[in-house]
């Protein structure tokens, strides 16, 4: 079991950086939880198998789970120690065929969109942790969602993808999600698009505040990044470009993520593949509501990764574990430190120390699950029990 002096280490670290995680609105004053003091050490042979597999957790130990196909949810209160089942009545059995996507601003906000039509979707809305949930009928398909707070947020919603384009609708709401305005429309029969072409494909999309928005993806142009930046709250575009990425002009890309930080900065991983068959991450920031990002490093072979501030990150490919302490510039290697006879899948870090690892033994499913925990940055993981407790008392109100 863990060590009395560890699980003082992991307090101190998480009430020291508060101030260096990523914000998020607060909805009441709740007394934050202490570290779980049945946190174990690595195991050879994982015990407490769940399907939890996208984890979305804040400081004050509050935050969301989901199954790799995201038709079940999971909440938690004590730094994913236990999971409360929180999944909205209908929300499995409706939308056959269609995507489910989701915005947790913070562990008692969450947000699923699941899509029923090409022309209709419902909308589930918690503030509460997914005690209760309200359900909202959109005549308009989902897409991408982002929130920023209990009452205002963006849907970018598909509107079909086609001959290397994608054509997309972008709807603002100031109620939580009862109502909503058009803001931005790719229209056939008018060619104007107000700054972000029908060309490519428009795979992530946030929010960094109120007006700055960004839409990020891929054309298969060589030596381009597809992105574009809003400041009037996705009414109209501009491209957005990566100072000093050092790309070659026969390379192409496709940006991995946004990762907010905060509403004035945020990583952007570019991702382009080289002729030796391998894979390159470039690693972009900004610090000025993304008006310019500034080429950082570079790391090979990257499968997922995660930033918990500007400067500190972790990322995990074939079989290997990196840090970084300065924005991407240099990593460090961690393999050492990773749990093992397991396959780690995703990771969700929350400030410069503390974060939360996925890892599975049936990659090919992703259903038997483990988490952990990591208190410095992913050096070393510590076990997690993840213990999910079914709920009785769900409720989703039209």
């Amino acid at each position: 079991m863990m060590t009395k002096r560890l699980i003082l280490t992991l307090a101190a670290v998480l009430l020291v950086l508060t101030g260096c995680v990523r914000p998020s609105p607060a909805l009441t004053s709740t007394p934050e939880p202490t570290l779980p003091a049945t946190i174990g050490a690595p195991t050879s042979t994982p015990t407490y198998l769940t399907p939890l597999f996208k984890l979305n957790i804040f400081v004050g130990g509050h935050g969301w789970a989901s199954n790799a196909d995201q038709t079940h949810f999971y909440n938690t209160r004590n730094f994913g120690e236990h999971w409360l089942t929180v999944t909205p009545a209908g929300l499995s059995s409706r939308g056959s065929g269609w995507g489910t996507s989701t915005s947790f601003p913070n562990g008692d906000l969450g947000y699923i969109c699941q899509s029923e039509s090409e022309s209709s979707a419902i909308l589930y809305a918690s503030i509460d942790g997914g005690h209760n949930w309200q359900t909202y009928n959109l005549d308009f398909p989902c897409g991408q969602i982002s929130f920023l707070n209990a009452a205002e947020g963006y849907i970018l919603s598909d509107q079909g993808v086609g001959a290397g384009s994608q054509y997309v609708s972008l709807y603002h709401t100031a109620d939580g999600g009862q109502s909503w305005d058009l803001r931005f429309e790719h229209d056939l029969a008018d060619p104007d698009d107000r700054g972000l072409p029908t060309g490519g494909i428009k795979s992530y999309f946030g929010f960094l505040s109120s007006d700055i928005g960004l839409v990020a993806g891929s054309v298969p142009i060589p030596g381009a990044v597809y992105l574009f930046r809003s400041v009037d709250g996705g009414t109209s575009w501009l491209q957005s470009e990566c100072q000093g990425l050092p790309l070659d002009e026969s390379q192409e890309t496709s940006v991995d993520k946004i990762l907010r930080i905060d509403a004035a900065t945020a990583v952007l991983p570019i991702r382009s593949y080289l002729p030796n068959g391998n894979s390159v991450t470039y690693f972009c920031s900004t610090t000025d509501t993304a008006e310019t990002w500034q080429y950082v490093g570079t790391l090979e072979n990257v499968e997922f990764f995660d930033f918990g501030t500007l400067l500190s990150g972790v990322a995990y490919g074939q079989g290997k574990m990196w840090q970084t302490a300065n924005g991407g510039l240099t990593w460090t290697e961690t393999t050492s430190g990773l749990p093992p006879a397991i396959t780690p899948v995703s990771v969700n870090m929350i400030n410069d120390q503390v974060g939360f690892l996925t890892a599975t033994i049936t990659p090919e499913t992703l259903v038997d699950n483990r988490i952990y925990m990591t208190a410095n940055n992913g050096k070393d993981w510590q076990t997690m029990p993840g213990n999910i407790i079914e709920s009785t008392n769900m409720s989703s109100t039209p």
